[in-house]
């Protein structure tokens, strides 16, 4: 697919306006096509992007359709498994974050992106790779105080890096993530959108229990879920978090028959 022509049918004359409408084909381009073309023809639009922000390096507009675009594509190239590419991108994004500093939306942007990396990386990652993540996010988290999105996607990173290293079996690291999660879940208690995600990062724990006939654990867990579920009844999310937790435990019953 051949990108449209540069700032093409456009009454404008004047060049930034044209450069801000550019940026907006362009993260149009990079989120709904580039899934379909070579990666080639997506760093051929990102190229030409960048291009945009160095040209108007004070153009908010600009900057936060690049950011978005970034994060965008962190998706594409999780689902490929380009891995490299994913973490060039996060980079790409970390530094117009600082040069654009302060700036909420691109902040955000950022925060979806490290939560996007730490799930996608999932099974190809080391703990360390890991640690480092969510110490730049929780940095974020601290100089963004007042965000809730940005303190959302720090709860759902540490949900998604629970479900891959319980998946992979490192128990160790699960036991210690869920460690440093519970305590977030302790501050924000009476937040339904982090006590989702505590709760998210539960299920995968209960699974681990349930395959290694862990019933004292796994019991202790269904019941910190449990009360969860007691103090927001009518939160969708949680109560089936509950529902899928039960049904995992089931296991160890049959597992014992």
């Amino acid at each position: 697919m051949n990108p449209p022509l540069k700032y093409s049918g456009q009454s404008s004359s004047d060049p930034e306006d044209l450069a801000i409408r550019r940026s907006n084909e362009l993260t149009d381009l990079i989120t709904h096509f580039a899934k379909q073309q070579p990666i080639a023809e997506f760093y051929t639009w990102l190229k030409e992007f960048i291009t945009l922000d160095q040209n108007y390096p004070n153009t908010k507009d600009i900057q936060e359709n690049l950011a978005k675009a970034l994060k965008n594509a962190t998706r594409m190239f999780g689902e490929r498994k380009a891995f490299a590419d994913l973490l060039n991108l996060l980079d790409e994004l970390k530094k117009l974050k600082k040069r654009c500093h302060p700036n909420d939306v691109i902040a955000e942007f950022l925060a979806e992106a490290y939560s996007k990396t730490i799930y996608y990386l999932r099974g190809s990652w080391d703990v360390e790779g890991t640690a480092k993540l969510l110490g730049e996010l929780r940095d974020l988290v601290s100089e963004s105080k007042k965000n809730k999105k940005i303190l959302i996607f720090f709860a759902k990173s540490y949900s998604n890096a629970i479900n891959r290293f319980c998946s992979d079996r490192h128990n160790f690291t699960c036991d210690k993530l869920l460690f440093e999660l519970r305590i977030l879940a302790n501050k924000h208690k009476n937040d339904p959108d982090i006590q989702s995600e505590f709760a998210q990062a539960l299920i995968s724990i209960v699974g681990t229990y349930a395959r290694e006939f862990r019933r004292d654990e796994l019991n202790q867990v269904l019941e910190e879920l449990r009360k969860i579920a007691s103090r927001f009844p009518d939160n969708e999310e949680i109560q089936l978090s509950l529902t899928r937790a039960t049904i995992l435990s089931s296991l160890t019953s049959s597992r014992n028959e």
